[in-house]
């Protein structure tokens, strides 16, 4: 039996032993069943699991995979900026259960790091009504806890493998989705500049040099800010340059990537 009572004050949780994609089924409660922001869809494991750019995101039991419905009712650009809270809202639930000197960083547009190798990441997917406002945005998040896969391109772990400690699943569940509703309502009732002031705060080091695929363009420079709008700046040898899509990887540095 899973618990699910320990949830934010207007959140409702659906948990489930499996599902094919948790994203993929919060998607058709939005839109077919109109279902209340809020809702949370929570699996011990997922069989269709995804990333970005429908990248396979391994999704076997052991790890947190969850999305959550918002209803922003804002124009697109409004509402990406959403993609920022549950990275942030992950690191502040490890923070809260590892301590503050575990090594959390965050990774544009939406990665979690862990020593430098990515632990856990975001995908958001919207809609969009006849007068270009978002009327639903979910927001799914997976979280590597006791394993990881090991055929990305950026290196991958997970709490137990890198730290040789076992996280309750639902213990994660319930500190990420506390801080995820706090930053949501920070987010409606502050806008996006306290978001961006927490993201720099835990970014991946400034001035790393970095390297950010965009279509089949590569660009490369030094990170040096996130703009008010959530976009990444970087400088290159024509100048800065904000990016507001791309996959992000560190140059190779000391024999490390």
């Amino acid at each position: 039996m899973i618990d699910v009572s320990n949830i934010p004050s207007g959140y409702q949780l659906v948990a489930v032993k499996t599902i094919g994609s948790t994203n993929d089924e919060l998607k058709r409660r939005a839109v077919f069943d109109k279902a209340d922001e809020g809702l949370t869809i929570w699996s011990l494991e997922q069989t269709a699991g995804k990333g970005r750019q429908n990248r396979n995101w391994v999704s076997n039991p052991g790890n947190m995979y969850c999305s959550v419905l918002f209803r922003p009712t804002c124009v697109i650009a409004e509402a990406a900026q959403i993609s920022y809270l549950p990275v942030i809202a992950a690191g502040e639930a490890l923070a809260s259960l590892l301590g503050d000197s575990v090594s959390l960083r965050y990774k544009w547009p939406n990665d979690l790091l862990l020593n430098r190798k990515k632990i856990g990441g975001a995908l958001l997917e919207s809609g969009v009504d006849q007068n270009g406002l978002v009327p639903w945005v979910v927001v799914g998040f997976g979280l590597n806890l006791n394993h990881y896969p090991t055929d990305t391109r950026f290196p991958a772990t997970s709490i137990q493998s890198e730290l040789g400690t076992v996280l309750e699943i639902k213990n994660v569940l319930d500190a990420y989705l506390a801080s995820l509703a706090r930053w949501y309502a920070c987010w409606q009732d502050e806008g996006f500049e306290p978001v961006r002031k927490a993201w720099l705060a835990s970014a991946h080091t400034f001035d790393e040099p970095l390297i950010i695929q965009t279509g089949s363009e590569n660009i490369f420079g030094p990170f040096r800010d996130l703009d008010e709008n959530g976009a990444l700046v970087i400088e290159t040898g024509s100048g800065f340059r904000r990016i507001s899509a791309g996959d992000v990887y560190f140059t190779p540095k000391n024999g490390n990537v």
